[in-house]
């Protein structure tokens, strides 16, 4: 029978690219955990809070697109990326270094364009790279788990443990040494994906002709920019403005803070990659329609209620929406156009996606909470959640179990193909 090497290249790409999304959320969302100190010891407000998450996801929209553009057209992808995450690891070092709220919105500002480019890149090399029995859980892994594990579990417990061990400066200081080590690993293993092998994995899904502006003409993209623009409106309120009014409104230490909202990461990390396995059977619509029901509780759980364990157990189930997020980031995209347009679907989904609900909702959200209330972004999260949830009813299905689309090439790489089956052992 056929034996699989279970350090196969997709799993090498895997693990890779679950690290590096993974690490580029935790220096994202890292401030948002340190929100507190850091506004004590600059005296920042709720506006300036929402800036400093609105300037990242500024540079990020129009990188984004920019960045899915480049994957598909750059010849040496590996370099690219390995110099990105160089690049935003120096940048997080410098987060140490501000002594101003100027300092931190510019440096806000160079994280997003470095950044920007990271998910479009990896997410179209694995569509590319993996089995279609294995692309909805690759995507969903190392897109959704990766996220959930650093920027939603580790981030709110190691860095502000380190904050409280150190100082909020130093905290940033530690985070260059994953940089350096990722940057290494992707330089020496990552490969350039084969364009012969892409064009044949094209010709056995699709024969349509789509020129590039056309991507948008497909029902599903503009539906997932929409899904996705709400649904980050829900996670970056929550996750930019739930840490300071966990602490501040509702009175919470900053390290039962920091274990409350790594309730909601202990979710993600699971629910992220299963709903979309799921859905590989179910189909991505039914997951995402569940998906998009629980993640209304999240914004909700921590605003009515007052017991931590329950708040937690809430925030658990609630983090299913994560299914939804990752779906209309990247997995229905992909499926939605033919693969050599993957980067450039992805890339707009979440430019757009950025836009709306990185950049304007925490700086409309931030002026909001000012004026009546910390708890006012998280009853314009929840609003969002239900305004998605509607729009996730139209969504077309793309899963191949159930449109039939399923591609003639059942693996990852096909040098890979011919040494698999030179391990056929009578």
């Amino acid at each position: 029978m056929e034996k699989r090497k279970l350090w196969s290249y997709e799993n090498k790409l895997v693990i890779i690219f679950f690290f590096t999304i993974g690490f580029v959320f935790f220096d994202r969302l890292a401030i948002n955990y340190l929100f507190p100190m850091i506004s004590q010891d600059l005296g920042l407000n709720y506006t300036q809070l929402g800036l400093l998450g609105a300037a990242l996801a500024l540079t990020w929209s129009v990188s984004g697109p920019l960045g899915g553009f480049l994957s598909d057209k750059v010849k040496s992808k590996k370099a690219m990326l390995a110099i990105l995450v160089l690049l935003f690891s120096l940048i997080s070092l410098m987060h140490g270094l501000a002594q101003t709220f100027g300092m931190l919105f510019v440096l806000r500002l160079l994280m997003g364009i470095v950044e920007g480019p990271l998910i479009p890149q990896t997410q179209s090399i694995l569509a590319m790279e993996s089995s279609e029995r294995r692309k909805g859980f690759n995507l969903g892994f190392t897109m959704n788990t990766s996220n959930a594990l650093f920027g939603s579990i580790l981030a709110p417990v190691l860095i502000v443990a380190l904050a409280n061990a150190f100082d909020w400066h130093t905290a940033f200081y530690l985070t260059i040494i994953p940089g350096l080590i990722l940057s290494f690993f992707i330089f020496r293993t990552v490969k350039n994906p084969d364009p012969a092998q892409f064009h044949e994995m094209h010709s056995g899904k699709s024969t349509e002709k789509v020129k590039v502006k056309d991507v948008l003409k497909h029902r599903n993209i503009w539906l997932s920019i929409i899904v996705f623009s709400l649904v980050m409106t829900t996670l970056m309120a929550f996750q930019i403005f739930g840490p300071t009014y966990l602490v501040q409104a509702k009175g919470l230490s900053e390290t039962t803070m920091s274990f409350v909202m790594a309730a909601f990461g202990v979710g993600y990390a699971i629910f992220g990659f299963l709903i979309p396995s799921i859905s590989e059977r179910t189909g991505r619509k039914p997951a995402s329609l569940l998906s998009g029901l629980l993640l209304i509780l999240v914004p909700l759980s921590i605003v009515f209620v007052d017991s931590v364990p329950l708040m937690m157990l809430l925030l658990f189930i609630g983090s299913a929406g994560s299914g939804v997020i990752g779906m209309s980031m990247s997995v229905i995209p992909v499926e939605s156009v033919p693969l050599q347009y993957s980067g450039l679907a992805i890339g707009l989904t979440i430019g757009i996606g950025e836009l709306f609900g990185g950049f304007l909702n925490p700086m409309i959200n931030g002026a909001l909470a000012d004026t009546y209330g910390i708890q006012t972004p998280l009853f314009v999260a929840a609003g969002a959640a239900i305004i998605a949830l509607l729009c996730t009813m139209f969504f077309k299905e793309t899963a191949p179990s159930k449109v039939g689309t399923e591609q003639v090439q059942p693996s990852a790489r096909q040098e890979e193909e011919q040494e698999v089956k030179s391990t056929v052992q009578v």
